[in-house]
Parts: C-alpha cells; structure tokens; sequence
C-alpha cells in the first residue's frame, strides 16, 4: 500500500472520528438548547431559586432510603452502593486520564473557531465569559461538587 493511499484512509479515518466525535456531543448538547419563551422564564426564576437554595441546603435522600429499608436491608444496601461507588470513581479516573485531554481539546478548538468569527470585542467578551466558566467548573470540582 503506497504512502498516499494509507495518507487518504488515516485522513478519512480522523475525519470520521471527528464527525462522529461532533454528533454525539450534537445530540448530547441538544437536549439542553431548548429555547424557553422570555415570559416563562421570568415567572419560574423567583420559585426555581427557592427550590435551588433548599436543594443547596438539604442533600438528597437516596431512592432506596425513600423505599424504607429495614436495618439489615440498610447494612446490604450500604455495602453495595459502596462496591459500586469504588467502580464508578475507578471509570472516573481512567476517563480522566485518558478522554478528557482529547475532550479539552476539542472543547478549545471549537472554542478558537467561534472566536474567528467574532469582532474583536466580541471575541474578548465570548474569551471572557469562557474564562469564567471554566474557573467555576474547576472550583465545582475542586469542592466534590461534580460526583456523576
């Protein structure tokens, strides 16, 4: 096979990635892009921030606590969710060892190609903005506040 033969297939094989990489987090920003009508939002804020703030003061109560499980039920459940829990933070720790930096990056060239068709200021205003957004992502997760 000659060089620009394997060149055209790891060329089309990185495009494919790519616009499989790009549906997928299509599909996956696509639920949270809905457009809410301005009225609704203004009606809902005052009683969603009520419901943020108690749910900020108040952790939740698990499903299986809400079921009422007896104490040796709570001894085997806890012992589960534990074993669990350990498995989870493992696929945690190899996900962000070995998937976020290709993540990042493509977060930060998409990012870089937004930018390109800003103004100037308006691409300050977007690097600012994404500046913020990324301290708090950091400071969530620095605080635990990021446990999928």
């Amino acid at each position: 096979m000659s060089q620009q033969t394997k060149t055209r297939l790891l060329t089309a094989g990185v495009l494919l990635t790519v616009f499989g990489t790009g549906l997928l987090l299509g599909f996956t920003a696509d639920t949270a892009l809905n457009a809410t009508p301005a009225a609704a939002l203004v009606s809902t804020e005052a009683s969603e921030s009520a419901e943020a703030e108690a749910e900020a003061e108040e952790p939740r109560t698990p499903m299986y606590e809400q079921v009422g499980p007896d104490s040796s039920q709570s001894v085997v459940i806890d012992s589960i969710v534990e074993e669990h829990r350990a498995r989870i933070d493992a696929l945690n720790r190899e996900f962000q060892e070995h998937y976020d930096p290709q993540f990042r990056a493509i977060v930060e060239e998409t990012r870089a190609a937004i930018r390109t068709v800003f103004t100037p200021e308006q691409a300050e205003r977007y690097q600012k903005l994404t500046d913020e957004r990324d301290r708090q992502r950091a400071a969530e997760q620095a605080s635990g506040g990021d446990d999928a």
